[in-house]
């Protein structure tokens, strides 16, 4: 049956569309806004198959996955396509020594944090952008040993004031 609407109840019938409209739109927008700000610091699909450990620095909980394997150390982040402001990985060395980094094989840019055995932060490097030719992949090394080094997601060390002398409590206690 079709209705025949007059000019009044055509106004009325786009206003209540209108209205609907914008109801679920915002509870769609609010939902989403709810899932990005879980504050679960756990993610399981986050590196599942290596150790976790959860750390605050300056006061926001941070997932790491904990490279302390040779090969783990190599693989680091590369290949990750997305990374969230509270995960990380955490990479443990046996001896302090000079660390060296490179952005080979990486699709995000990302910052380093060089720590000290006593996890105080003794040098960063900020907003590394991927290396996209092989041969001329730039090599990041402090000048002084470092025992810990942390991958973040670009933009952590400003976000969160991370600066020479920052001291972060590692927690070497796993998740997994």
């Amino acid at each position: 049956m079709f209705l025949k609407l007059d000019t009044k109840n055509k106004i009325l019938l786009a206003a209540v569309t209108l209205v609907i409209f914008s109801i679920l739109s915002c509870k769609s927008y609010a939902t989403e806004l709810q899932d990005s700000n879980k504050t679960s610091v756990y993610n399981p699909d986050f590196y599942p198959q290596y150790k976790k450990t959860t750390v605050s620095i300056n006061g926001f909980k941070v997932l790491l996955a904990l490279a302390s394997t040779d090969e783990q150390r190599i693989k680091g982040l590369s290949g990750l396509e997305k990374l969230n402001e509270n995960e990380g990985m955490l990479f443990l060395f046996d001896q302090p020594s000079k660390q060296g980094f490179w952005m080979n094989e990486m699709k995000l840019p990302i910052d380093i944090i060089w720590l000290d055995s006593k996890g105080r932060v003794i040098h960063t490097e900020k907003n590394l952008e991927p290396c996209r030719i092989f041969m001329a992949c730039h090599v990041y090394t402090p000048q002084v040993d470092s025992s810990y080094v942390i991958e973040l997601r670009s933009g952590f060390t400003n976000d969160h004031s991370i600066k020479n002398g920052t001291i972060i409590n590692l927690n070497l206690t796993q998740n997994n």
